[in-house]
């Protein structure tokens, strides 16, 4: 027999999972594949390539297992296929690197528009947060938690300034990244834009769980 109270934690774990595979198919496997094959005398287009294309069948087997394109998805497909036909129109290893910057400039769109849900409407963390609380508690305790809105202040206030953290630190590690995919040598942009963005994910992460604990906004 299932356990009620275990469903939420155990669909908080297959969130959890998906996300750490996505980052290791998509970030860790090209990286360490790129300088495996520097290290070995590949030249940096092919090595870049062969990161590119490494990604391609986890993206295109989660659109199968899901039965759906859904967004994050759809952005990294595009993002795969315009890196190879950039690559097939231009022998410059530096037009591969584009992904790295297309994909931060589209996480730096997203920053943007969690700046702006401060400001206009209700903040972004409110509509995450019950997504996020769905899973925890389901549907009736996802509809208690956003319900706060209407009625509690410190809630508002914690929503919109975690919203606003999380959307300024996005736009600048975009901007960050941005800068160093277009100004480094090519063999430096996979490591150094991968320590930047998880050290800019790290302290992100570790102010969530600190400002929500502190201001009682977890879902």
């Amino acid at each position: 027999m299932i356990d009620e109270k275990t469903v939420p934690d155990a669909g908080l774990c297959r969130v959890i999972r998906a996300n750490a595979m996505t980052v290791v198919f998509e970030v860790v496997v090209p990286m360490a594949l790129f300088y495996g094959l520097r290290a070995a005398g590949v030249s940096q287009w092919w090595a870049l390539m062969a990161g590119v294309l490494v990604a391609a069948p986890f993206v295109v087997w989660t659109i199968v297992r899901n039965r759906r394109v859904d967004l994050p998805a759809l952005v990294t497909l595009s993002v795969l296929v315009l890196s190879v036909v950039l690559g097939l129109l231009s022998d410059d290893p530096r037009t591969l690197a584009i992904r790295e910057g297309w994909t931060a400039a589209l996480g730096g769109l997203f920053g943007v528009w969690m700046l702006v849900t401060v400001v206009v409407g209700r903040p972004a963390q409110l509509t995450l947060g019950r997504t996020i609380a769905e899973v925890k508690r389901g549907a009736e305790g996802a509809a208690a938690w956003a319900a706060r809105w209407e009625t509690d202040a410190r809630f508002r206030r914690g929503l919109r300034i975690n919203t606003a953290v999380w959307g300024a630190v996005l736009l600048a590690n975009a901007v960050a990244h941005v800068v160093l995919v277009y100004t480094l040598p090519i063999d430096l942009i996979s490591l150094v834009t991968t320590v930047v963005w998880l050290g800019a994910l790290a302290c992100l992460i570790t102010w969530h769980v600190w400002y929500l604990r502190k201001e009682h906004l977890d879902a």
